[in-house]
């Protein structure tokens, strides 16, 4: 288990996940024949490359980010979300998808009650959004097929 001293620890954290994100996306492309699908992908990439630039701003702005408790278990959801399998198909890296963005959701609404500089909880707010947005479609296509 990860254990985290400061926010700078968290947010590190999360920088790697989504560049580790990113790199799945583009990996998904592979398995998909649906240019929808494949369109969205790349989307998801970039906006997960967006997300990687904000948080290393975040991070490089110097602000003196408090760390409150890190519930344990919300950090253990997003670990668990990215474990990836090696008989990995189309739905199953769907599913991953779901539960990683759905994960990252959490990690940022949890980061945003932590924060108090509104700036700063308004960006992890807005990204917590993002991935709300991003799980929604996992959901909707994980049910399509």
């Amino acid at each position: 288990m990860l254990e985290f001293e400061t926010v700078y620890d968290v947010l590190s954290f999360a920088i790697s996940l989504e560049h580790i994100s990113q790199e799945f996306y583009i990996e998904l492309l592979d398995q998909v024949d649906d240019e929808s699908v494949k369109s969205f992908l790349r989307d998801m990439a970039a906006e997960e490359a967006k997300h990687e630039v904000q948080l290393r701003e975040l991070v490089e702005s110097g602000e003196e980010l408090k760390l409150a408790t890190v519930p344990v278990e919300e950090i253990d959801a997003y670990i668990e979300a990215l474990k990836v399998p090696d008989d990995l198909d189309y739905k199953k890296a769907v599913k991953i998808a779901r539960d990683k963005e759905n994960a990252s959701r959490m990690l940022y609404t949890i980061l945003a009650g932590l924060m108090s500089d509104k700036e700063i909880k308004d960006m992890l707010l807005y990204l917590a959004d993002q991935e709300q947005k991003h799980k929604e479609f996992f959901e909707k296509e994980y049910q399509r097929i």
